[in-house]
């Protein structure tokens, strides 16, 4: 039973969607074709406004016969009323002339009997003055019995007349209270059907009036709805023509994508070219950081994220990340190289890699020699340049002078502090052209080659120092030789 009750709601769901399923209107105009759509929900609220107004009208319709019959009713009620006292008054108006008549019938037997009376009277006198009795006194005697009898039973039966026609007048009298009571309840009644009339009279005319006004927004709803399919049939315009620009449009975007894709192509492979120059160029600083005898971990650490050897930072893998050779990684690989080629350039441009005169020989090397002047060995912590008396001694990196003067058995001497703890010392000097605390760049004369102090010969004594301990000039010196 479940089971048809269910399919008995399944198909009444399915007749009604089919019944009131979106539809579209067709309009044909000029050789044009044009529609406009209708949704369901739209049929369905037409549907129950059409019904509401009908339900509305019929029973406003039908209650307004109906009162019309309950007034018909009622009036008739009264006419019968009015009738039936009409004649209650025409009873009452002949009971009234039988009273008159009867009263005046009263009247003239009284009347006639009080002549009597008098004529009797009038006799009885005359016969006591004369004191002679009539011949016929009996006979006389009884006729007046007789008539007295029978005008005392006429008496009665005008008296039980008078009763009766009293106690009818009175019920008579009552009845026409009670009709007037009824006729005062029937007017009442009629008055309160009139207004109610008049009610729904106003309510009728309010709903003619709300139907007439459901019928001018009806008409403004058809206007709205034919400038709805004028809009419409313009949109559809505008809109085949939107779709013939989107196509135009979508062929160009095809162009421009197909276009960016060779730009990207082109632009990663850029990236791809300079990055891995940019790590040639690395390697290469590197390598001279590493042939001056400098420790590269102490003068150029490598970011505690970065792993060189490899190209890039160290980023931690997530699925929704492409492939490394995608654009995001070639520009962060590239950030990253040219940030550590920046760094390591910055650091090679200010050490001491070139010699300090521009012509002459190493006439002494650094490390173990024999002793110029004693013939025994001894620890030679810097090179020895041999050039021309007085030539010019040049800074060998930027940096500022931090002692200018004679040094015992260095003579004159020049000392310039630079960059990463680096110190270099220029000995045995003729002439000085810096003073302590100036700046001085690569290549600016700072001195004149002489002999002064501990010298066989006019030389300038050459010496680096990385924080306090003495490295090999030589190595600095040759740090850039082969690399290209």
């Amino acid at each position: 039973m479940v089971e048809l009750g269910n399919m008995k709601r399944t198909r009444i769901s399915e007749v009604l969607k089919h019944a009131f399923r979106d539809r579209e209107i067709i309009i044909r105009s000029n050789g044009k074709i044009s529609y406009f759509s209708l949704k369901s929900w739209v049929l369905v609220s037409l549907l129950l406004s059409a019904l509401g107004t009908s339900i509305w009208v019929g029973y406003s319709s039908v209650d307004y016969l109906r009162l019309a019959s309950q007034v018909s009713d009622k009036n008739e009620a009264i006419w019968n009323a009015q009738n039936s006292y009409s004649q209650l008054l025409d009873q009452v108006s002949d009971y009234r002339l039988s009273i008159v008549r009867i009263t005046k019938d009263l009247k003239e037997t009284q009347s006639t009997l009080l002549s009597h009376f008098k004529k009797e009277e009038g006799v009885a006198g005359s016969a006591d003055r004369t004191t002679k009795p009539p011949k016929n006194e009996k006979v006389f005697s009884d006729k007046n019995d007789k008539e007295r009898e029978a005008l005392g039973k006429q008496f009665q039966l005008i008296g039980q007349e008078l009763r009766r026609m009293t106690g009818k007048n009175n019920a008579l009298e009552s009845h026409i209270g009670n009709l007037r009571g009824n006729l005062e309840t029937i007017e009442a009644e009629k008055a309160e059907i009139v207004a109610e009339r008049a009610a729904m009279g106003d309510q009728l005319w309010a709903l003619n009036n709300n139907l007439q006004s459901s019928h001018i927004k009806a008409e403004e709803l058809n206007e709205k709805v034919s400038a709805l399919n004028a809009n419409l049939r313009a949109i559809l315009v505008e809109k085949g023509q939107i779709e013939n620009q989107n196509a135009a449009l979508r062929s160009k975007v095809g162009k421009l994508e197909s276009t960016m894709e060779e730009d990207a192509l082109q632009h990663q492979t850029q990236l791809r070219d300079i990055s891995d120059r940019a790590l040639k160029n690395i390697h290469r600083l590197e390598a001279v950081l590493n042939r001056t005898g400098l420790n590269l971990k102490d003068i150029a650490p490598l970011p505690k994220s970065m792993i060189m050897g490899v190209g890039g930072p160290f980023i931690p893998y997530h699925p929704d990340m492409k492939h490394s050779d995608g654009k995001v990684m070639l520009e962060a690989d590239l950030e990253v190289r040219l940030r550590r080629f920046e760094k390591l350039r910055d650091i090679v441009g200010v050490l001491p890699l070139i010699p300090p005169v521009r012509k002459g020989y190493v006439s002494s090397h650094y490390g173990r020699r024999k002793d110029p002047f004693n013939g025994r060995w001894a620890m030679h912590r810097g090179i020895d340049f041999v050039a021309p008396y007085k030539a010019k001694i040049e800074a060998t990196a930027p940096g500022i002078v931090t002692y200018v003067g004679r040094r015992g058995r260095y003579g004159r001497t020049v000392d310039i502090k630079h960059q990463n703890g680096i110190t270099t010392r220029f000995a045995h000097l003729y002439r000085y052209r810096v003073k302590v605390g100036q700046k001085v760049a690569m290549g600016d004369t700072i001195a004149l080659l002489g002999n002064s102090g501990r010298s066989s010969g006019p030389h300038v004594h050459y010496e680096i120092k990385y924080h306090g301990k003495f490295m090999n000039p030589r190595k600095f010196l040759r740090a850039t030789k082969n690399v290209q």
